[in-house]
């Protein structure tokens, strides 16, 4: 397992051409959000210039938007998705120690309103899925769903519940441990469940308020998340090449959470 940060950090809180002293063997980066965000897209000879700059892998290209809506799938969506699984298969050669390209899918928020059909919602992103994984497939692409808990895929079982219907090897999970546990599932038993699908994991915190809703997110160690426990389980049931830091603020934020990571991955090898 080798860390990994996001590429917005990079010339705001890292300069490039530390990244590789400081630890860092690759960089997240992202496509436009929404069904509309191709002129935002960075184009290969922009993605290669920064990976040369930094001397450093890709452990992923993400994408925020919806796929579905409280009438089923969104088929702008679906075709942005597909578009920029063409996008990333253009980019094989720099995911590093991954196999094959890979695309971080973040689902937007559950759809919301009285005319929300939650039977029509799941129908319509299984619909939606099963397009964009056999588009990744036909591309030898990997989709990894992040989990979130307020998104469309709040949980590993709402996860497996779509893979049992989408039986495709090119979707699987990026695991976020702040994203949907504890509240959904203990940490350990969610992490050995996606164990098998899992693609990229990503290292924050969590923090929530009296009500049992999230307060908010930052670093490692900021919150109630046990980060050595992530780490040891994600170690033993879904080893995964790349985990990739967020929610720092700054410098030292982002330098204390490589540290802890590393400290906690020692004491998982003694």
């Amino acid at each position: 397992m080798k860390l990994a940060m996001m590429a917005s950090g990079v010339g705001s809180i890292v300069e490039p051409d530390e990244l590789r002293s400081l630890g860092f063997d690759a960089v997240q980066m992202f496509f436009g959000s929404g069904p509309d965000g191709d002129r935002e897209d960075p184009p290969v000879a922009e993605i290669d210039a920064f990976l040369r700059q930094t001397d450093v892998a890709l452990a992923a290209m993400t994408l925020h938007v919806d796929l579905v809506a409280a009438g089923g799938a969104v088929q702008a969506d679906v075709a942005r998705a597909i578009r920029c699984i063409e996008k990333t298969a253009a980019l094989e050669g720099r995911f590093g120690d991954h196999e094959t390209p890979v695309l971080i899918w973040h689902p937007s928020a559950y759809p919301d309103g009285p005319e929300v059909d939650d039977r029509r919602v799941f129908d319509g992103l299984c619909r939606a899925l099963a397009a964009v994984a056999e588009a990744a497939e036909h591309a030898g692409v990997r989709v990894a769903v992040e989990i979130t808990r307020s998104g469309s895929i709040g949980s590993a079982e709402s996860f497996l519940r779509l893979k049992d219907v989408v039986a495709c090897d090119a979707l699987g999970v990026c695991i976020d441990a702040a994203n949907f546990t504890p509240d959904r599932t203990p940490l350990e038993r969610a992490v050995r469940m996606l164990g098998p699908h899992t693609i990229i994991a990503h290292g924050k915190d969590v923090r929530f308020d009296p009500t049992g809703l999230v307060a908010d997110y930052g670093p490692i160690e900021s919150g109630t998340l046990d980060v050595l426990a992530y780490l040891r389980a994600l170690q033993a049931d879904a080893p995964v090449p790349y985990f990739v830091l967020e929610y720092y603020h700054d410098r030292q934020e982002l330098l204390r959470a490589r540290d802890i990571v590393n400290h906690s991955l020692t004491l998982i090898r003694r």
